[in-house]
């Protein structure tokens, strides 16, 4: 298979990927306060309690996912470079893997969007607090997190169609 064949196969698996997160976010919208009628929860927590416990669970999910797909880029990059190089990514401490892989990769490949929010936000989330709603107030982004997780997927699809080989 050559080049162009791998790239293009890699792509479309990134592409599933992160339309199997879409419908977990979507699953997350529809089902963030159904609790399971086997359980009997006032027990434990009155109304309020519960549903101040889902909101930090939605709060972590969305910060998981976003993490999430910063890795779909990352693993979709690093299988590009061992396309082009036959040798797995070797990854420098303190460098952000997807803007290094960007430039180990520039002589074979454009990438036309910019991934810097959203290494900007798991940067955050993985190193200071695990909320989404957090690193949305620590880079001053005015929105919720569903309208920006909805950017954020749609971002990561966008970038992940427009890596084109030179």
């Amino acid at each position: 298979m050559g080049k162009k064949e791998k790239i293009k196969k890699l792509k479309n698996h990134a592409i599933a990927d992160l339309h199997l997160v879409e419908i977990e976010y979507q699953q997350i919208v529809e089902k963030t306060f159904q609790v399971p009628d086997s359980y009997n929860w006032e027990e434990l927590l009155n109304e309020t309690e519960l549903k101040g416990l889902y909101k930090v669970r939605k709060d972590r999910k969305y910060a998981a996912l976003t993490v999430e797909l910063y890795a779909i880029i990352e693993q979709l990059l690093k299988d590009i470079y061992h396309a082009f190089y036959d040798a797995a990514y070797i990854q420098t401490p303190d460098v952000n893997v997807i803007l290094d892989l960007e430039g180990k990769l520039s002589s074979h490949v454009t990438f036309k969007n910019n991934t810097k929010l959203l290494a900007d936000l798991r940067s955050i989330i993985v190193h200071e607090d695990f909320s989404l709603k957090k690193a949305r107030k620590k880079e001053n982004i005015d929105t919720n997190n569903r309208n920006l997780f909805k950017r954020l997927l749609k971002d990561v699809e966008n970038y992940i169609k427009n890596i084109k080989l030179n």
